[in-house]
């Protein structure tokens, strides 16, 4: 189901657009809405759109409580009436910028051992890494000289001595 998710207490505005057979938009027209909470279809309030030209017919409203919403609007005889869902919600969801993809993206290279850095290992009587500092850099200068760390990670590992394979591996980010 499509909807559109708002924010509680913040001003949205319900818009639809009317046009004539030839697609153009139909001015002048007593265009009206009706918002229902669709938990129990009752009524919240209801009123006309302005007529905003080129065939847009436009309100605002704010909602108080969270919950779906259902918008009818009532056009004239002779249109098409339409209809739309709103969710609203304490705040938006978030949204991730292009920057946050960019540094999911240097971890995960970077995790996958590009300008990766093990520091202070430690290791078990078979020689098998158990602990340690990962840390991870943009580029390989950083690597190579340790300056600026995009993250740091806590290492640590156990085997099982009969047939010294990993049983298991822990690592948290600590920075």
């Amino acid at each position: 189901m499509n909807f559109a998710q708002v924010v509680k207490n913040s001003t949205v505005y319900l818009e639809t657009l009317i046009t004539g057979t030839d697609g153009s938009g139909v001015t002048g027209l007593s265009v009206g809405y009706s918002i229902y909470q669709c938990s129990d279809n009752s009524l919240v309030t209801s009123g006309t759109l302005t007529d905003k030209g080129n065939g847009v017919y436009q309100a605002s409203t704010s909602f108080s409580n969270l919950g779906q919403y259902r918008i009818l609007y009532t056009t004239p005889a002779g249109y098409e009436n339409g209809i739309e869902t709103m969710l609203v919600v304490n705040q938006p969801a978030e949204q991730a910028t292009l920057n946050d993809y960019g540094d999911i993206l240097k971890r995960i290279l970077g995790l996958s051992h590009e300008n990766f850095r093990i520091f202070d290992p430690e290791f078990d009587r078979n020689h098998n890494l158990v602990g340690g500092l990962i840390k991870i850099y943009d580029s390989a200068v950083d690597c190579e000289n340790d300056t600026n760390a995009i993250a740091e990670y806590e290492m640590d590992a156990r085997y099982i001595l009969k047939n010294n394979r990993v049983s298991t591996y822990k690592m948290k980010r600590i920075v």
